[in-house]
């Protein structure tokens, strides 16, 4: 395992978990109520996080093809959140899912550029995508909450 690799995994993870917090921490400062606000002609705080649990899902799942890992069978559909407690609760289990999908990952796959659709994923710019997803939607929930 080369120091590369170690120190790019370690950032990727960090960057990863620093912006769950940071969107974690948005979501302890709501109540529930502020689930339904929106802007005119954008989204609810509700659908918002629908979106982000639906993504952190589908990066998951991403992670397992890339890995050449079996799907999980007891995958639920994603719903929007009916309290602020469900929203962190969903997002604790789909971060959790997204860990057990790169546990473990080898240095060589964390690396490779795979074609999915039209698009190029490696573990590597999965982990910076989760982050960047985390990261667009915490500024965009406290937007939309003190503009309503």
């Amino acid at each position: 395992m080369s120091d590369e690799f170690e120190r790019d995994l370690s950032k990727a993870n960090e960057d990863a978990a620093q912006a769950r917090e940071d969107l974690l921490a948005v979501l302890h400062g709501l109540n529930d109520e502020d689930l339904d606000k929106e802007r005119r002609g954008g989204w609810s705080v509700r659908k918002v996080l629908e979106h982000a649990i639906h993504s952190e899902v589908l990066y998951g799942r991403l992670a397992r093809h890339l890995r050449e890992l079996p799907q999980p069978e007891d995958e639920a559909a994603t719903v929007p959140p009916a309290t602020v407690a469900d929203a962190i609760s969903a997002l604790e289990h789909s971060r959790a899912a997204l860990e057990d999908a790169i546990g473990g990952v080898d240095e060589e796959t964390f690396y490779t550029l795979h074609v999915v659709g039209h698009e190029e994923y490696s573990i590597l710019s999965l982990l910076e995508n989760v982050a960047l997803h985390d990261r667009e939607h915490a500024p965009q929930i406290k937007y939309i909450v003190s503009s309503v």
